[in-house]
């Protein structure tokens, strides 16, 4: 049995590799849709189905692990920045302020999918003064809430309730506990 992660983020690859786990990299690509008549989390469950649902088809008798995670905050999706002023515009809003961070995950194995979605709230200090330097250091592009809470943005935390390694990018010990829950008829 191969592990799967159906998802060429660099930070899932990290959080898995920490972990030892053994596993390829094969994602799809997808056009993300977020059906708006569904509850957020929902939501968020059929992108991750979605994200996956193809990868397990190439592998239907591996595990697969798909995710995508996302910045809710005052009712809104918070997606990646696609300028500086729009990373401004999101890190001003989030500044003093408490959001939260959802990760979507599906792991498929042989006929099996377990969805699940991890919430995290982060509170952020007033980081107005802090982000005029922070966007001169490109780390805002490409993260979802223009930040990554592993690198220079770690400064802007006040606190954080719930699992880290849900902002990086995946709860890595829920999917653990998923895929030997899954696997474990199969394998005794």
């Amino acid at each position: 049995m191969k592990i799967i992660l159906a998802s060429t983020s660099p930070r899932r690859k990290e959080l898995l590799e920490r972990e030892g786990i053994d596993f390829i990299i094969d994602a799809s690509s997808i056009t993300e849709y977020f059906d708006s008549s569904l509850e957020i989390e929902e939501r968020l469950k059929k992108l991750a189905y979605d994200k996956g649902v193809s990868i397990h088809e190439k592998y239907p008798d591996d595990v697969v692990i798909s995710a995508d995670t996302t910045i809710y905050h005052n009712g809104k999706i918070i997606g990646k920045a696609h300028s500086a002023h729009e990373a401004r515009e999101i890190l001003e809003s989030l500044s003093s302020d408490t959001h939260s961070v959802f990760t979507s995950v599906a792991v498929f194995y042989k006929d099996q999918v377990c969805i699940f979605v991890d919430e995290t709230k982060v509170t952020f200090k007033n980081i107005n003064d802090m982000i005029d330097d922070y966007l001169s250091i490109d780390e805002w592009k490409g993260k979802a809430g223009a930040y990554a809470i592993q690198g220079v943005a770690g400064k802007f935390i006040e606190e954080v309730q719930g699992d880290i390694d849900n902002v990086i990018g995946l709860p890595v010990k829920h999917v653990i506990e998923v895929i030997e829950t899954l696997t474990r008829g199969c394998n005794e």
